[in-house]
């Protein structure tokens, strides 16, 4: 097989199942189709992080390792946020406390893990560098978890109501995040200095930035659009009045179901 066949393959083509059957896993109503969607996700996800040896010639195979070296940490806060949520206070399917503490521990444990990627001997190394995606991951979520907890703290403390703690886990969450931005840019890791880690910092924050921009100009030409079509529809039909034989009926009607008479229309 030739390389470009296998780089569509197991690349380009896999990431075309993680993405369609996903959707189709989460948006299906039919359980069939949901289970298709969700075994096309699972494969197409397998063969990208297997592409550091199906297509070890590609640069691209470095996408694949970077998500073979997420595949733990993720678990552990994926499964211990289920915990925490569904041991809180839901309606239904509430888990113990048991089950609650054994979150935060999968938490903590992911967080960590994640912090030992940077600070420790786990960065992820491909080939024989640090693997440049992971440079682009690591700023890129630690800016996008402080503007998330910023901004959640933030819509919680203007609508919510008696909900104080979670304003302040929000924004606990977020000055930690600062906390390990600010740690990164001044101090050198193991493995990747306080220099490039700034750089790319600065170029994970215009990603950012153009990422909202280009967000907010969106909504704003959908607006636009939108009030242009309204403007150039025309009035809505005005129903003529109702007739005397109209009124009457609705009379008959009203004074019949007051009554608790038989009629019925």
């Amino acid at each position: 097989m030739e390389e470009a066949t296998q780089a569509f393959v197991f690349f380009w083509l896999a990431g075309l199942f993680v993405l369609s059957g996903g959707m189709l896993g989460l948006f299906s109503k039919v359980a069939v189709q949901r289970k298709i969607g969700l075994a096309m996700a699972s494969a197409g996800l397998l063969s990208l992080m297997a592409t550091p040896w199906t297509l070890s010639f590609s640069p691209s195979s470095a996408f694949g390792h970077l998500l073979g070296s997420l595949v733990g940490p993720s678990v552990l806060l994926g499964v211990g946020f289920y915990l925490i949520t569904f041991s809180g206070n839901v309606p239904v399917g509430q888990l113990s406390r048991a089950d609650r503490k054994t979150g935060v521990v999968m938490v903590l444990t992911g967080v960590l893990w994640l912090e030992a990627m940077h600070w420790w001997e786990l960065t992820p190394t491909y080939p024989g560098e640090v693997n440049r995606y992971w440079l682009i991951f690591w700023p890129t979520m630690l800016l996008g978890v402080l503007a998330f907890g910023a901004g959640a703290a933030a819509l919680v403390g203007l609508v919510g109501e008696d909900r104080q703690q979670e304003q302040r886990l929000m924004t606990l969450l977020a000055a930690f995040s600062g906390l390990l931005l600010l740690l990164g840019a001044f101090l050198d890791g193991p493995n990747v200095n306080h220099d490039q880690f700034a750089i790319e910092v600065v170029l994970a924050a215009a990603d950012l930035f153009g990422v909202m921009v280009g967000a907010a100009i969106a909504v704003l030409v959908f607006a636009l659009v939108l009030g242009v079509y309204e403007s150039q529809q025309p009035a809505p039909h005005r129903l003529a009045p109702p007739t005397t034989e109209q009124l009457a009926q609705a009379s008959k009607v009203i004074a019949s179901n007051i009554s608790g008479g038989d009629e019925s229309e």
